[in-house]
């Protein structure tokens, strides 16, 4: 699902579950959806990795969390065939539409798609042989409780697998961006999560990742790193990927907040950073991740 930094960097004091729905169905919604097509693009080698990895078969039952437009909802459903099933869950009703649409405008019988909170969501009991998530699962407010719910809807012989983020600091096609920006902002105008707090980085802890897990009733928990190289843009792009990388991201809601003079100054600071880093095949940063895979 949710496939970049686009997450409040501090979480309101309501309810966790409440300012998650609200969040993700609130304007900053919106590139996710335009944006599809580029979004799909650029996330496709670590999709393609993370699915070999959970390796989905003909005829099985998959829950697809965090499934967002629903890219790797369609993917799961190639691979199960119509003799399986996927059900897609998101807490995104705009995303979810835009699923609905690639959805019905294929032939994919054996396709759900469920509006809901996947934290608290009352799955079906022992139903699943995988549940899979790509960069979904690091916003719930209380993961262990979260992933306590997911579990119980695995058969006793399925399997979790998931895709989450390391470090910003490993995750330049993230974090590039911001550091561009950083001199010309007031201090803390962007703010840090702390490390348990929901946001794209807070399962860069592999111990963290494993007490959730294991807390939740998971067993033979892996974590296997995974570096991507993430393509914003082609050669002579850097200032496409500029515009591109501030859609997303804690910048989003900065940039909607400062006046026009700043933002060009912004805009135009990250550009020749990205310029700065360009090479052969355009701007090309790193992208490192864990690949997680468990057992009920």
């Amino acid at each position: 699902m949710h496939d970049q930094a686009d997450q409040p960097a501090s979480p309101p004091t309501d309810n966790p579950h409440t300012w998650q729905a609200r969040y993700w169905n609130s304007a900053a919604t919106a590139p996710w959806v335009s944006l599809q097509t580029r979004l799909d693009e650029l996330l496709a080698p670590l999709t393609r990795v993370a699915l070999d990895r959970a390796a989905p078969g003909p005829g099985e039952q998959v829950l697809d969390v965090g499934c967002g437009c629903g890219d790797t909802t369609l993917a799961l459903a190639h691979r199960v065939s119509a003799s399986g099933r996927v059900e897609g869950v998101d807490i995104s009703a705009q995303m979810l539409a835009r699923a609905r649409e690639r959805v019905a405008a294929g032939d994919f019988p054996q396709v759900g798609l469920t509006l809901a909170d996947a934290s608290s969501h009352a799955f079906e009991p022992a139903v699943f042989d995988l549940i899979f998530s790509r960069v979904g699962v690091m916003f719930f407010g209380d993961p262990v409780a979260a992933f306590a719910n997911l579990r119980r809807a695995l058969r006793p012989s399925g399997r979790l697998v998931f895709v989450c983020c390391r470090t910003a600091a490993e995750n330049g096609y993230i974090t590039a961006a911001v550091r561009a920006a950083l001199p010309l902002l007031p201090a803390g105008a962007v703010p840090v999560p702390g490390p348990d707090q929901p946001g794209m980085f807070s399962f860069a802890d592999p111990a963290r990742v494993r007490r959730i897990l294991e807390g939740a009733g998971f067993s033979e928990v892996e974590l296997t790193a995974h570096d991507e190289p993430m393509r914003l843009a082609g050669p002579g792009g850097a200032a496409d990927a500029a515009d591109f990388s501030i859609q997303f991201g804690p910048l989003t809601r900065v940039l909607d907040e400062v006046a026009p003079a700043l933002r060009s100054e912004i805009l135009a600071a990250i550009t020749e950073t990205y310029r700065q880093l360009e090479g052969p095949e355009g701007v090309v940063l790193p992208g490192a991740f864990w690949i997680v895979a468990a057992r009920p």
